[in-house]
């Protein structure tokens, strides 16, 4: 099973998230998770061995450039990204946990 965890807040709130993951992990044998996170704090999901891939995501930086290219560049790649692999389930975790 693959899921994507869509938390991208701050810092603690990604860290507070994962024991989720471990949780998820343990109960479910095989499963497998990719994260979407913002940028600055990409790299957390990647310390639990059950993340495969973080798919950083420039929501702050781009809000104050969002009519800029680089902007709409950049929006473009994350939405490939995303769509380069299928999800079994997809879990917005940005307001809760």
């Amino acid at each position: 099973m693959r899921v994507l965890i869509v938390k991208t807040s701050s810092l603690g709130d990604l860290i507070h998230t994962l024991p989720a993951v471990t949780d998820a992990a343990k109960a479910l044998p095989g499963i497998r998770f990719d994260w979407v996170a913002e940028e600055a704090f990409a790299e957390i999901p990647g310390w639990h061995p059950a993340v495969d891939d973080t798919i950083p995501i420039a929501l702050r930086r781009w809000r104050k450039n969002w009519r800029q290219t680089p902007a709409g560049a950049e929006l473009a790649a994350f939405r490939r990204r995303l769509r380069a692999r299928e999800y079994d389930l997809i879990i917005d975790a940005r307001d809760c946990c």
